[in-house]
């Protein structure tokens, strides 16, 4: 128990010596409304969820059709395979700036 106390303290401590920003989160655990940041390339996208009105964000998740479910034709298809929580598919939009 007091180990899991220091844990939080020191995880509390680098938090607000860094940025004050909440740690990204991938777009794994990303939710319709929220956008994404694309840290990778085209071809091989490394997603992370950003502030929609950072000029950073390229994305902005409409909607996860489901596991096996397709996007419709005017959406951007983002797709993550594997992992603990399975595959992700999320329906995108590009952010207009």
């Amino acid at each position: 128990m007091i180990a899991l106390a220091v844990v939080a303290a020191l995880g509390t401590v680098f938090w607000l010596l860094g940025d004050g920003k909440e740690p990204a989160r991938t777009a794994r655990e990303a939710r319709a409304g929220d956008c994404l940041e694309n840290r990778g390339t085209h071809a091989k996208p490394v997603m992370f969820t950003i502030n929609c009105a950072d000029s950073q964000a390229d994305y902005k998740i409409r909607f996860a059709p489901g596991p096996r479910g397709e996007c419709p034709a005017e959406f951007t298809q983002y797709e993550e395979r594997g992992g603990r929580l399975g595959d992700t598919t999320l329906c995108l939009t590009r952010v207009d700036h």
